[in-house]
């Protein structure tokens, strides 16, 4: 098949809907599919490279408001249309960004079939942006999933929620699949990890993997910290955003800024707990990813932990300060194996049976229409 993803970025712009594309488009060439990609250049030149097309954007609202929405040039709509003559099947991910209208347009009028992936609901932005969102998905993002050919997502919670915004079509899903590197390591190669990334090798070690922006909970991780730094546990910050004023500067912090995702299945690796409080989610992949490595997670009472993690080994959902510190202290002294946590994820999310759902709805639409 000829089949074209279109996305608001790619990497290396970071993000859990850039991995997840990147995931399935590998996994879509090994198995001889010809896969294209469509986005925003952010943060590099536009140009293109190979399968890679990056159309220049304005990208005003994700710097100032941490809304990830890029706005094409008008020279990117004729890129997108040129892609999707091109294509035997369109798939292109969540309906509210300005690249899937688009999109949904030109595979109308040149009635091709289209692929929606809906990673998330309803996200916690504050203030007129939640009234904005909600009006939205009641209006465009309805019309949109509604013109869909098929729509999928990766998450129960997600489908019940569209299902109450009133999209009649249903929404299938397909969870997320992982490379085999996300497995747990020996005790050896977790000492050798921590060194590599500069860790202390001897104290218990927090991870928190996240972009620095609100929805993620940050300020809420700050203060958790400031309360088990008494306690001689080190906080690992990897990730970068707007808020990274609030981690700098707090006790028996590290903060390490964007990591290579080529290196995250060793940091997961090395931590001891994952603390994880933010809320509008899809599913994050850090939670996954760090799950089948083993380990043992904090989160808060988000209905997409609600909903995919909180029968998981490891896994304590709860909110507040003191509460999120206290099962922090709990899940360092008493989590079950990082083998038996890993065990749970793995026969949840493998990576083939994910690239064969979507590679064999992909084939069905482009035989369908």
């Amino acid at each position: 098949m000829r089949i074209l993803e279109v996305s608001n970025f790619m990497p290396p712009h970071p993000g859990g809907i850039e991995i997840m594309i990147d995931t399935l488009f590998q996994g879509l060439q090994r198995r001889g599919h010809d896969v294209r990609w469509i986005a925003a250049s952010t943060p590099l030149e536009p140009g293109t490279t190979g399968p890679f097309v990056r159309v220049p954007a304005w990208n005003w609202l994700e710097q100032n408001l941490h809304v990830p929405m890029p706005l094409w040039a008008p020279s990117g709509w004729r890129q997108l249309d040129e892609q999707v003559r091109w294509a035997d099947v369109i798939h292109v991910h969540d309906c509210l960004y300005f690249s899937s209208s688009l999109t949904t347009a030109l595979t109308r009028g040149r009635r091709k079939p289209l692929l929606v992936t809906q990673h998330v609901g309803e996200v916690p932005y504050g203030g007129v942006l939640d009234w904005v969102q909600a009006a939205a998905y009641r209006t465009l993002g309805r019309t949109l999933l509604s013109a869909a050919s098929e729509v999928v997502t990766l998450s129960p919670h997600v489908a019940e929620y569209f299902r109450k915004v009133g999209v009649k079509k249903p929404l299938r899903i397909i969870p997320m699949g992982f490379e085999p590197r996300f497995q747990p390591l020996p005790e050896a190669e977790r000492l050798t990890a921590r060194r590599e990334f500069g860790l202390p090798e001897t104290t218990p070690l927090m991870l928190f993997a996240a972009r620095l922006v609100p929805k993620k909970g940050v300020q809420q991780v700050a203060e958790v910290q400031r309360r088990l730094a008494l306690e001689g546990i080190t906080l690992v910050v990897a990730g970068d955003g707007p808020l990274a004023n609030v981690v700098e500067g707090l006790p028996r912090t590290v903060h390490l800024r964007q990591v290579d995702h080529a290196r995250m299945h060793a940091l997961y690796a090395c931590a001891d707990v994952l603390l994880l409080p933010s809320r509008g989610e899809g599913l994050p992949l850090t939670l996954q990813e760090g799950l089948m490595t083993g380990l043992p997670a904090v989160v808060s009472t988000d209905p997409s932990f609600v909903a995919n993690v909180a029968s998981a080994p490891g896994v304590t959902l709860v909110d507040g300060t003191e509460p999120l510190a206290q099962a922090i202290r709990t899940a360092l002294t008493s989590s079950p194996s990082r083998e038996h946590v890993a065990e749970w994820a793995r026969a949840r999310w493998g990576l083939e049976r994910f690239v064969t759902d979507y590679e064999r709805t992909l084939e069905r639409l482009a035989r369908e229409h």
